[in-house]
């Protein structure tokens, strides 16, 4: 078994009240039913227990309408947790019942408004899903899609039912034991055979693809797996030598790797202060995310003060990057919650953003080098994301 190897997440099962008035709210005990009792100003805000599981091509969950109440404003979709309205607020996403209109906010507040192909009322079933693939919510009506939006907001999301008029009630179907109307296994199927095909046209020869394996090792430090790959892969193939790069400071990538990779961040911050001082001094993202690794390491270590003391510090000038302000929240969220899986970065503590942190602090040294060619990176870079992507998909951290 890999040691990054991650239990298998937790999926949604079941609903809970998280904003409204309990007083004229009815959830049924196994927490798939859900009624609204009282006045139109107020409604009630319904989302489960766990997030959308994330090691899946596509996640999808189904909703019968029951009675659709006076106004049928009935709003389902996904949301960051504890929201207030669903569509309407930061990092939420909904389908609502009386207008059609699928509704969106990421993180800054910029919304987006589509349009569905149908309105539902009572007595429909109404589907909301993840697409990984396309990176879309998409929505469905009585077992059709009827309208999809770009997913704008980062992950974790949980699947939100808002009840907003008198008497709207709803129930829900997380798959199992109960068929959807919507033949979700065929579009998963879809999904994965259409990644497979994209995956199939990248057509490279033998030395372009040893050449591509030889770069990634020496770009991000790995100098005893490029050494071994490298004498192999002499025997049988000529490297063309305009997709290689040198070994520039091969043997520091390759400690400051390790270091961050046994989790001693605080030697892997003084040796590039030691050696790269134009890193830290310049500000740079590497160094960014050597400080957010600390502060996950000390978490890891239960040092909760320790790790709340280092976060408060003055790290402004590099929250200018939204990017960067992400990560920073993430991590502050690691002490700020009771617990980790509250908080929602629990992914910080894999294997996993070590070896992001690491291959970061390996690029940001190569780019001391003043030989540097920036359309061979920059062609590098694109590859890797791609592959970074497909990872993603079949062996989701």
């Amino acid at each position: 078994m890999e040691e990054n190897e991650e239990e298998e997440e937790l999926r949604p099962t079941a609903l809970y009240t998280v904003g409204g008035s309990d007083e004229f709210t009815f959830v049924s005990p196994d927490g798939l039913s859900g009624q609204y009792t009282g006045p139109d100003h107020d409604g009630v805000v319904l989302q489960t227990e766990n997030p959308a599981p994330t090691n899946c091509l596509a996640y999808y969950f189904e909703v019968h309408i029951m009675n659709a109440g006076e106004k049928g404003e009935i709003a389902i979709g996904f949301s960051k947790e504890h929201i207030y309205s669903e569509g309407y607020t930061v990092r939420s996403c909904a389908y609502i019942g009386n207008s059609g209109l699928i509704c969106s906010q990421n993180g800054d507040g910029d919304r987006t408004v589509a349009k569905a192909s149908d309105t539902y009322t009572t007595g429909d079933l109404v589907g909301c899903g993840i697409d990984s693939v396309s990176q879309e919510f998409f929505f469905t009506k009585n077992g059709t899609i009827v309208g999809t939006i770009p997913r704008q907001f980062r992950r974790p999301v949980y699947p939100t039912i808002v009840l907003h008029s008198q008497n709207e009630a709803v129930t829900v179907n997380f798959g199992g034991q109960i068929a959807f109307s919507f033949d979700f296994e065929h579009f998963e199927e879809s999904l994965r055979v259409k990644k497979e095909r994209e995956i199939e046209k990248i057509s490279m020869s033998r030395s372009i693809s040893h050449g591509l394996v030889k770069t990634y090792l020496l770009r991000y430090g790995y100098e005893d797996s490029f050494r071994a790959f490298n004498l192999a892969a002499s025997r049988h193939t000529v490297i063309a030598q305009e997709n290689s790069f040198d070994e520039y400071e091969l043997h520091q990538r390759k400690k400051l790797r390790e270091l961050i990779m046994t989790a001693e961040i605080d030697d892997a911050i003084a040796a590039l202060k030691d050696r790269y001082p134009q890193l830290i001094e310049g500000g740079s993202e590497a160094y960014f995310l050597l400080i957010c690794q600390k502060i996950v390491e000390l978490v890891r270590k239960g040092a909760i003060a320790e790790a709340k003391s280092f976060g408060n510090q003055d790290f402004k000038d590099f929250r200018d990057s939204s990017l960067l302000k992400n990560l920073f929240d993430d991590c502050s969220a690691l002490f700020e919650c009771e617990t980790i899986e509250e908080s929602g970065a629990a992914y910080l503590l894999g294997e996993t953003q070590k070896n992001i942190v690491a291959a970061a602090v390996s690029e940001a040294i190569l780019s001391t080098n003043p030989a540097t060619r920036d359309q061979q990176s920059a062609s590098l870079e694109r590859v890797l994301r791609q592959f970074e992507a497909t990872c993603s998909l079949y062996a989701r951290e």
